[in-house]
């Protein structure tokens, strides 16, 4: 019964898929996750923000009018009075605001890079569960053709009525496993689908890709350098500096200037232009001065350690990367084609009668395990390249 049910459940799993329709290459699955990622929505309001601070940097102090009357001389008057920024402090304050709305540009630039590496490694979590998968089908496979040698062999009295018994229960063990796995597939599919935006009951089926290519120390170090994340902070910097700039032109005398029309004699019958000129003298305090000093201070600070702490992630996911690929290329050219040699042979010596089934089944539980490890070397790989592009800032499989 568990073999008819197992059997259903594979052929069922496999209809779904192919009605969904759900093939997804990787670019696909990138470019989905990159419009609808909750942190890309949340980094493109903070650049609206910043950008309503330059609209609110660019404004003029109000107009102020003034309408006034009265039995004494003047008997009426008419009047308008600007207040005027220090020279000099209004454009600082301007572009102050504009340096942070191109640093919240490049911030939100930079959360893409993020979300490429969520979106690359619930891709390839997909990937590594449906390989597993694959692997538990194909020992599940052997598993009855071990089974059936068995039964065969205790039938010719060939062998123990325990062999038959032990294949058996290495037959079921591998359907549990393999149940287990495919239900592994399916909640990491509907995880990738709420990334992408998608519906998670309708089952993806993510494409073969080749593991990434290495790209040089040198050459990342070069990109990380003009990456989005690394403007940002230099414009955090340019920022700061225009802010301590304002603050010191505005410790200079602010004018405000005035003019009106004043009516004066029987009745205001004559009427006279007058002007004024006031001046908004500072006092004791460069209290906002010292904020500004100390906001630079920590702008150059947190450019220098966020320069040095992405140097170190470089260089740490590089050397990664490049031990993954080396491992996977091992797995790839010579550890799986020999894996698959040894199950045959241990299948067809136990058949023969040359070996006992104990060693079947430990050779057979041993290619399942680096089945499982080549698929686990396949996922690092891939998540170190997602690490590398995230300590870099950009993408590094595209022009």
């Amino acid at each position: 019964m568990l073999h008819v049910t197992l059997t259903l459940l594979v052929v069922l799993s496999g209809g779904a898929t192919a009605r969904a329709g759900a093939g997804l290459p990787l670019r696909a699955a990138l470019t989905e996750a990159r419009g609808r990622a909750p942190g890309i929505a949340e980094s493109r309001a903070r650049e609206s923000i910043a950008l309503g601070e330059v609209g609110v940097a660019r404004s003029v102090t109000p107009l102020t009018l003034s309408v006034a009357g009265g039995g004494n001389d003047p008997r009426w008057s008419v009047g308008a009075s600007q207040r005027l920024p220090p020279p000099g402090a209004r454009s600082a304050r301007i572009l102050a605001a504009e340096l942070g709305a191109r640093s919240a540009g490049d911030e939100r630039r930079a959360s893409e890079a993020t979300t490429r590496a969520d979106a690359r490694r619930a891709y390839f979590s997909l990937v590594r569960a449906r390989q597993l998968a694959t692997a538990g089908a194909r020992a599940l496979s052997l598993a009855r053709e071990s089974e059936a040698a068995a039964r065969l062999r205790f039938e010719t009295g060939a062998a123990p009525e325990l062999d038959f018994v032990q294949a058996d229960l290495a037959r079921a063990t591998a359907e549990a496993q393999l149940l287990t796995q495919q239900g592994e597939v399916a909640a990491l599919s509907a995880e990738l689908a709420l990334l992408l935006g998608r519906d998670p009951r309708l089952p993806l089926e993510p494409a073969e890709e080749p593991p990434p290519s290495l790209p040089s120390l040198e050459e990342v170090l070069a990109r990380a350098a003009g990456a989005p994340l690394a403007r940002a902070r230099v414009s955090d910097v340019a920022a700061a500096e225009a802010s301590l700039r304002a603050a010191s032109r505005e410790l200079w005398p602010a004018p405000t200037l005035g003019v009106s029309v004043e009516g004066e004699g029987p009745r205001g019958a004559s009427a006279f232009l007058r002007g004024a000129l006031d001046l908004d003298v500072p006092t004791l305090g460069r209290g906002e001065v010292d904020r500004a000093e100390a906001s630079l201070g920590l702008a150059r600070v947190l450019a220098e350690q966020d320069r040095q702490r992405r140097t170190s992630e470089i260089v740490a996911a590089h050397q990664r990367l490049t031990a993954a690929l080396a491992t996977l290329e091992r797995f790839t050219k010579q550890i799986l084609p020999a894996v698959e040699r040894t199950e045959r042979m241990a299948l067809e010596s136990y058949r023969t009668g040359r070996s006992p089934l104990v060693s079947l089944n430990d050779a057979l539980r041993a290619a399942t395990d680096t089945r499982a490890q080549s698929a686990e070397a396949a996922f690092a790989a891939q998540s170190a390249f997602a690490a590398l592009e995230l300590a870099v800032g950009v993408a590094l499989d595209e022009n």
